[in-house]
């Protein structure tokens, strides 16, 4: 089975990303973050390199596993629902109670980020100019 969770963007169509190294949180316009060419990124901050689904935030990983969690809670609810009416009168009985869905995380938004045109790879991202200790690392090749 396929389960599809959207991941939010912000007002401009940005993905929130973390990195797993420092922590430093940016944004990646979402075509160029799912572009088949975008294996790894690389942090804008520190400048360390990881697999692109390493920088998904973890509030954004826990808000999917709910969903999905609410999903397969429902899902088992309905197969047990229909067990129990083609067992109705073979003295076989059982009562389920519906699934209480669980509230998903809301996803903050950063929108303090402040957008920078990277001439490399022609691309924008939204950083915390304030963290920023020096240059900005490109997230899609690295350069400095």
């Amino acid at each position: 089975m396929d389960f599809k969770i959207d991941i939010p963007t912000d007002s401009e169509g940005f993905y929130s990303l973390e990195c797993p190294y420092c922590n430093e949180r940016f944004k990646a316009n979402a075509s160029d973050y799912e572009s088949e060419d975008t294996l790894e990124l690389f942090c804008p901050s520190c400048g360390l390199v990881g697999e692109r689904s390493n920088f998904i935030p973890n509030e954004v990983i826990e808000h999917a596993e709910t969903l999905a969690a609410n999903f397969m809670k429902q899902e088992i609810y309905n197969s047990f629902k229909k067990t129990s009416r083609k067992t109705k009168g073979f003295g076989i009985s059982f009562d389920m109670k519906k699934p209480k869905a669980e509230e998903p995380k809301l996803l903050k938004e950063d929108e303090d980020l402040e957008q920078i045109e990277l001439q490399c790879c022609d691309k924008i991202i939204k950083v915390n100019i304030d963290q920023m200790v020096s240059n900005v690392y490109c997230p899609f090749c690295g350069v400095n």
